[in-house]
């Protein structure tokens, strides 16, 4: 993949799929920009990329709060004097003190924090580092949705909606900016494992387990490479082929 120069901001980086993605653009040669909510969190991340030869830094952000957000962009911009990628992957799905909601007893307050964070985080955050790309007249910007978003999920209405509000942001979006060297595309996984490198088996897709993070990162740091340039507005589904259908038989 071609990368040359280049500085990536990746949000919700501190774990999962966003510690993945920042572990393989610093294997490609790209600077890291890593941010979460906590600092400290972000730090860990940024110690492991740099014993690793990689080039990194952490940044406090808060992706539901617009001057969290601006002054994380304006730190990001003014230690590496521009942004070229953002990964847009800080997300929830749900309350830690539930599984499922049925729609009809949903609290309107967790509805819209759960729209907040996926929506609304992914918004605030774009339109940060959005300007800066038009001026310079370059930007990959890489959303998460969700298979979610796609198809449903119930007893997650909410997340549901706000994973399918990303996919159509991106593709309005990548229409808006394509004359401008910008591509903004989704990528929306499936069931992916809690760890890192350890998938587990499972009827709930054709391939039968559950998806790798690094499979996740190798997907979208292709999408912010100069080997996507003629990709735009496309939401990519990678969940083992979970939403092609029930797995009721053998073939």
């Amino acid at each position: 993949m071609k990368f040359e120069n280049r500085v990536a901001v990746v949000t919700g980086a501190a774990g999962g799929i966003g510690r993945a993605v920042c572990r393989k653009f610093c294997e490609m040669g790209v600077a890291a920009a890593v941010t979460d909510l906590s600092e400290e969190s972000c730090e860990k991340v940024v110690s492991e990329l740099k014993n690793a030869g990689g080039t990194a830094c952490a940044y406090e952000m808060d992706v539901t709060r617009t001057e969290s957000v601006r002054n994380a962009a304006e730190k990001i911009l003014s230690d590496f004097s521009k942004v070229d990628i953002l990964v847009n992957n800080a997300g929830v799905w749900k309350h830690a003190n539930r599984q499922r909601n049925k729609f009809a007893d949903m609290p309107e307050k967790e509805w819209q924090w759960i729209l907040d964070v996926n929506l609304g985080g992914t918004f605030r955050v774009t339109q940060a580092f959005l300007k800066p790309m038009l001026e310079r007249k370059y930007g990959r910007i890489v959303n998460l949705g969700s298979i979610a978003g796609e198809v449903g999920l119930p007893g997650y209405c909410d997340y549901s909606a706000a994973k399918a509000g990303v996919i159509l942001m991106t593709k309005s979006l990548a229409m808006e900016v394509a004359g401008e060297n910008i591509t903004v595309n989704c990528v929306s996984p499936g069931m992916v494992s809690a760890e890192d490198h350890r998938t587990q088996p499972t009827n709930g897709t054709w391939i039968g387990r559950t998806g790798d993070r690094a499979e996740i990162a190798d997907l979208i740091v292709f999408l912010a490479s100069d080997d996507s340039a003629f990709i735009t507005g496309v939401d990519y589904t990678i969940d083992g082929g979970r939403i092609l259908g029930p797995r009721f038989c053998d073939i």
